[in-house]
């Protein structure tokens, strides 16, 4: 019997049933190699956080933010050089690292978050107009186009030190008028991907494992699996089971009354730590990431806007933080604790390139078809008017991305951070890219080049507004 007429008749099985949800990544890719038609997926990850990016926690130790003063774009390899603490957790993955400074803002005004406008590269207004003006595409929603997926863009919140908010529309939008929700809850967004098969939502006491109404089917798959498929089919069940471990503990301890008789009455909303909802978040993501359930993500935190505190790091309300006041309780000022804050959002963040890595595919990595954009949601500072823009970038999606490198645009000292600092941000000349040719970059980088990203009028002309930025693409 031909092993490719029994296993496609399983698959067709498989994708009728209970399974066809879970496994259906897997399926469409052993379908698309059959028919000739497979190519590696890419992926791409948006890591946002508020309050900036000072330069002292993005430049590396051996560049001080006055040191990179010049009227031309230079470039630097990373290999010799330190990274400093808020981005250090990135070091074992410095060859695929790539730092950028001297982009402009452009048309966005940051100034306690850019709401919408961070990721769609436009003035959407300052205030409450920025969560609520939606007036175009962000780049996510752009690269979830071309990318795909059967969740094409998974966008995840963390609302720190407030009530367990559902979700918020607060950073991403397929268009005008258009957006879309971060949901800021992880049980939630867990039953969102993982909890609506073979399971009762909103009742982890009633949950049925997945793998367990699915045990012959697997067993049946993997006889018919070789090689990365057959490692690609293992990880996601790993992946799976994983997510459920949590929901398994819980609903043993409800079957034996221990929820009832030892734990205490939670109030209600549940209130989560800023920290434990950042782990939480990230880690869903990267087990939506390796089951295929999704290309893109975007990890909100803050929500694009100044708000909450930083519980699990600082008691003290974000906005003080930014503005360099001083916890009392931890005798630390916010310029202090706001290194903290990026370092736990890098940690994440080096912990999901790991996942990745660990996960074969087509001859690599998933970690090889992968970026992940590390920025703030306020370019250099809580306050911005138009400044300094950094970004980390980890991965190169394929090859399509220069790696190991500082690039800095043509870039200036300002005035201090705050009174009384000695951490001075930096302004990006007025000739500079502004952030719609980075964001038209990372289109030509996925194979969906485009003319400008959501420039208007002469500026659509105007090949340094447009891009792409060839300092960054292979």
């Amino acid at each position: 019997m031909n092993p490719n007429i029994g296993r496609r008749t399983l698959l067709k099985s498989l994708s009728a049933g209970a399974g066809g949800l879970a496994f259906l990544p897997l399926i469409n890719k052993l379908t698309a190699l059959e028919a000739g038609t497979y190519k590696t997926p890419k992926r791409v990850v948006f890591v946002m956080f508020g309050n900036g990016f000072h330069e002292k926690g993005s430049v590396p130790l051996e560049l001080p933010a006055p040191g990179l003063e010049g009227k031309d774009t230079k470039s630097y390899p990373l290999k010799a050089l330190t990274l400093p603490f808020d981005i250090e957790p990135f070091t074992p993955w410095k060859n695929r690292l790539t730092i950028v400074h001297g982009l402009r803002s452009g048309p966005v005004h940051p100034d306690h978050g850019a709401g919408f406008g961070a990721l769609a590269a436009v003035n959407v207004g300052v205030g409450d107009d920025k969560r609520r003006n939606v007036v175009a595409e962000t780049i996510d929603a752009a690269i979830a186009r071309k990318l795909g997926g059967i969740f094409p863009l998974l966008n995840l919140g963390i609302d720190p030190g407030q009530p367990a908010t559902k979700a918020i529309r607060c950073s991403s939008a397929w268009g005008p008028g258009q957006p879309l929700a971060a949901q800021c809850r992880p049980e939630l967004a867990y039953e969102s991907l993982f909890g609506g098969i073979g399971a009762t939502k909103n009742d982890f006491a009633l949950r049925t494992n997945l793998l367990d109404l699915l045990k012959g089917d697997v067993k049946a798959l993997r006889s018919q699996l070789r090689g990365t498929e057959l490692t690609q089919l293992d990880y996601q069940i790993d992946a799976f089971e994983s997510l459920g471990r949590r929901e398994a503990q819980l609903a043993k301890m409800f079957d034996q009354g221990l929820l009832s008789k030892a734990a205490p009455k939670l109030p209600t909303p549940y209130p989560v730590k800023f920290t434990d909802t950042v782990t939480a978040q990230f880690d869903i993501a990267a087990s939506a990431i390796v089951t295929g359930l999704t290309n893109v993500v975007t990890i909100t935190s803050e929500l694009c806007t100044v708000r909450g505190n930083y519980t699990g790091i600082s008691d003290m309300g974000t906005h003080g933080v930014g503005h360099n006041e001083t916890d009392v309780k931890l005798n630390l000022t916010g310029l202090d604790i706001l290194p903290k804050v990026r370092r736990h959002m890098a940690e994440r963040t080096a912990a999901l390139l790991q996942r990745l890595a660990e996960m074969p595919e087509d001859g690599g990595t998933m970690l090889d078809n992968t970026l992940v954009v590390f920025m703030s949601d306020s370019a250099n500072r809580q306050h911005t008017h138009g400044e300094n823009w950094p970004f980390v970038l980890l991965g190169n999606l394929g090859g399509r991305i220069k790696t190991n490198q500082l690039v800095v645009y043509p870039i200036k000292t300002d005035s201090p951070t705050y009174s009384g600092t000695q951490n001075r941000i930096m302004t990006a000349a007025a000739e500079n890219p502004t952030l719609n040719a980075f964001y038209n970059t990372l289109l030509h980088a996925v194979g969906a080049p485009r003319d400008h990203f959501n420039l208007v009028g002469p500026d659509q002309k105007n090949p340094v507004l447009a891009g792409p930025l060839r300092e960054l693409l292979v």
